[in-house]
């Protein structure tokens, strides 16, 4: 096959600042440039397309020598798009928050890639840790990856899911990560003791009191209700930190009750 002339520099008869550049219309055009400063000289090629792939023939003639000729193979990579997340239904996830989920459930996540060349390569990352780096072709160009995350705890809040696409060292992987928001069920809930109560815990009576009910650990905070037999209390008051609700009630030494309601318990 006859090579085909896609660029030269010509300085026959001129100074090197002089030379005279052509570029093939049909192959570079505008986008190749022969540069010869900074050393050693080079051919520049901007906007690199797929199909600039090939075997090049650098060929330089000399007035009194043989002619010298170089081959260089350009392999062209071409980047896949950026990775989509679809959830356990099909329903692509289009923002950057995974659920809310319960403790206990299952999370299933499948990570679609579409084309790239060479093939890419695509992995599940939890935390930045690598979890899981088996993938499959599906239809056309597109690869996918399925992670099962399952029975997910209380550690696993705010963890970072990332599905990362890659098939160079010369270009950074594409990926996408989802932070994991969970419901998370109260762990402790206790009446404190009013710091009035007489020796042996004893209540006076006829005497007010207040009293604290503390909840820790759930989120969303805990709504806490008191109850005076089947009489819901109003007059309350409620203060809530990060994973603390602490609710306070002004009472007499009667019988109270503490009701603790969170938004993922039955």
């Amino acid at each position: 096959m006859k090579d085909l002339c896609c660029c030269s520099f010509d300085v026959r008869g001129k100074h090197l600042s002089e030379a005279r550049h052509w570029s093939a219309p049909e192959v570079f055009g505008p986008r190749a440039h022969f540069s010869t400063s900074p050393p050693p000289a080079a051919l520049l090629v901007r906007d690199v397309k797929r199909r600039d792939e090939g075997v090049y023939r650098c060929r330089v003639d000399f007035r009194n020598t043989q002619t010298t000729s170089f081959r260089y193979n350009l392999t062209v990579v071409v980047p896949p798009e950026k990775p989509v997340v679809v959830d356990r239904w099909g329903r692509v996830i289009n923002t950057t928050t995974l659920g809310p989920h319960e403790e206990g459930d299952d999370v299933l996540l499948t990570c679609r890639v579409l084309g790239g060349r060479p093939e890419p390569s695509v992995r599940w990352l939890v935390n930045g840790v690598l979890v899981d780096e088996e993938y499959e072709h599906n239809t056309g160009d597109v690869i996918e990856n399925r992670l099962l995350w399952p029975a997910i705890r209380r550690l696993d809040y705010a963890a970072v899911f990332t599905c990362q696409a890659t098939n160079s060292h010369l270009v950074p992987p594409k990926e996408l990560s989802l932070v994991l928001d969970m419901f998370l069920r109260p762990l402790t809930v206790e009446i404190k003791k009013p710091a009035e109560v007489g020796e042996g815990g004893v209540l006076t009576a006829e005497r007010r009191y207040e009293v604290a009910c503390e909840s820790a650990g759930s989120r969303p905070p805990a709504v806490i209700t008191w109850y005076k037999g089947k009489r819901q209390l109003k007059r309350i008051t409620v203060s809530q930190t990060i994973l603390l609700t602490v609710s306070h009630v002004n009472l007499c030494y009667i019988f109270y009750v503490c009701v603790l309601h969170h938004c993922c318990t039955t």
